[in-house]
């Protein structure tokens, strides 16, 4: 093999494990170094690894330092590599001269001659004699199967084919009933309450501005929760409970978890809204209470009979009057408490 660049062994020698690698170097100072490895640790897998391609500055170099047999060894393996690089490879053998000839095509052996004398005498003609034999045999099948058919009780019916399955129908659609949460107008709830604040504390509350902000936005969360308790409690007296009674309590819980938030701070409103602010607090807390009971005291309608449950529906009755006389829910006016005059 000839000598190689020495930037091109640096990359090119190495064997690789298991088997041995063939390489093939070449160094272009301003291209690179291209690199061909012909590997063998799989009988069936040679391949050839081109790293940063390059043009030589005469492509047959790229040959002329090949041996002889590493150019034969691509003309013996032509599958494994492109056509191109196995037809350049048979050119440079040819121009060297090392180009190995056609094997030469054995002449076919011919058979041994045999003379007239060793030769078998010929025996009588037999075709008239066998044509004749083919014949009879054939009538004689033909007769036997004839007969065996006649003879033979009648042909079992022929298997009937198994009913095709019915064909399904389209999927029958069921109507399950339910009972989404209604939307309610919540600003024009807040509306009314606001009203029923005498005129003179709504404009000393408008003037400061962020007292009148506060009672609106507190009175928008409460309204929001309220409407959607006082709907899921309904339904549970009513016996119009749905199945998704429980997990509609939850939304309902988490609705008022806004209200929560805002009224744990400090307000400077006017008597009639301070008085609003409480009563929404006592009702926010009883609501909150039945929400998380009446899930369980669903069952039989056991609410009824149940002492606090009672007890805290009666109360926000009383408190609801207070703040409006109807429910927006129910369009029944709200329970005013009873009061007692002692003459």
């Amino acid at each position: 093999m000839k000598k190689r660049d020495a930037g091109a062994a640096t990359c090119c020698t190495a064997s690789r494990p298991g088997g041995w690698a063939w390489p093939i170097a070449r160094r272009v100072p301003s291209w690179g170094c291209f690199c061909l490895f012909i590997h063998s640790t799989r009988p069936s897998i040679r391949f050839a690894e081109a790293f940063f391609p390059i043009v030589p500055d005469s492509y047959t170099d790229f040959y002329h330092q090949k041996t002889d047999a590493e150019l034969q060894f691509l003309l013996d393996n032509p599958g494994y590599y492109q056509p191109e690089l196995v037809e350049e490879a048979r050119r440079e053998l040819r121009r060297r001269g090392a180009l190995p000839s056609k094997p030469a095509v054995p002449e076919p052996v011919s058979a041994p001659y045999i003379g007239p004398e060793a030769q078998p005498a010929a025996g009588l003609k037999a075709g008239p004699v066998v044509l004749g034999v083919a014949v009879v045999l054939a009538l004689s099948l033909g007769g036997f199967y004839y007969v065996k058919q006649k003879n033979s009780p009648d042909s079992a019916p022929a298997a009937v084919a198994p009913p095709a399955p019915a064909r399904k129908g389209p999927p029958q659609l069921t109507e399950v009933a339910t009972s989404a949460i209604p939307n309610y107008d919540v600003d024009g709830l807040v509306e009314q309450q606001l009203r029923r604040v005498p005129a003179a504390e709504r404009a000393a509350a408008k003037a400061a501005s962020m007292p009148l902000r506060q009672y609106r936005e507190l009175t928008k969360r409460f309204w929001a929760a309220e409407t959607q308790t006082e709907y899921l409690l309904n339904q549970a007296q009513e016996g119009k409970a749905g199945p998704m009674f429980a997990e509609q309590t939850l939304v309902a819980r988490t609705t008022w978890s806004a209200w929560n938030k805002a009224v744990v701070y400090r307000y400077k409103f006017g008597p009639t809204m301070q008085r609003h602010l409480e009563l929404m607090t006592d009702v926010a807390s009883s609501q909150q209470h039945l929400l998380e009971m009446y899930p369980r005291l669903l069952p039989n309608r056991q609410f009824t009979s149940d002492k606090e449950a009672t007890s805290r529906v009666t109360d926000v009755q009383y408190w609801m009057h207070d703040l409006l006389p109807v429910s927006p829910v129910t369009k029944q006016p709200y329970k005013a408490k009873a009061v007692t005059i002692h003459m």
